[in-house]
């Protein structure tokens, strides 16, 4: 897991960008939904400041978005609350979020300037 994090920490630094497609693995799901949070507002935790939970479900990734309570990002460290879920289609990366409501899986909205 923490193997895990220090990767996508690691490819965010690089600022890598998420294009539309396949989406093959945990990993690639987990980046993804870090630039999706960040491309579209859904959360104003910095991206280091928060965790992606992945869980293969067959033909979609469900990623669950939770706090990550560091010194640098502060809160309780033995505490880290879900925020909200994504499902990511794995064949082309379709995605849906909770974030909105916090109940029922809608697709992205762009973010008004």
């Amino acid at each position: 897991m923490m193997q895990r994090m220090l990767i996508i920490f690691a490819l965010l630094a690089c600022n890598v960008a998420w294009a539309s497609g396949r989406v093959s693995t945990a990993d690639d799901a987990a980046v993804r939904a870090a630039g999706i949070t960040q491309k579209y507002s859904l959360s104003k935790d910095n991206t280091e400041c928060l965790y992606f939970d992945t869980a293969d479900k067959g033909s979609y990734w469900l990623i669950r978005v939770r706090e990550n309570h560091t010194d640098a990002c502060g809160g309780d460290p033995e505490v880290s609350p879900v925020l909200f879920f994504m499902k990511m289609r794995k064949r082309d990366g379709y995605t849906t979020t909770t974030a909105y409501d916090g109940e029922r899986y809608r697709p992205l909205r762009q973010v008004s300037p």
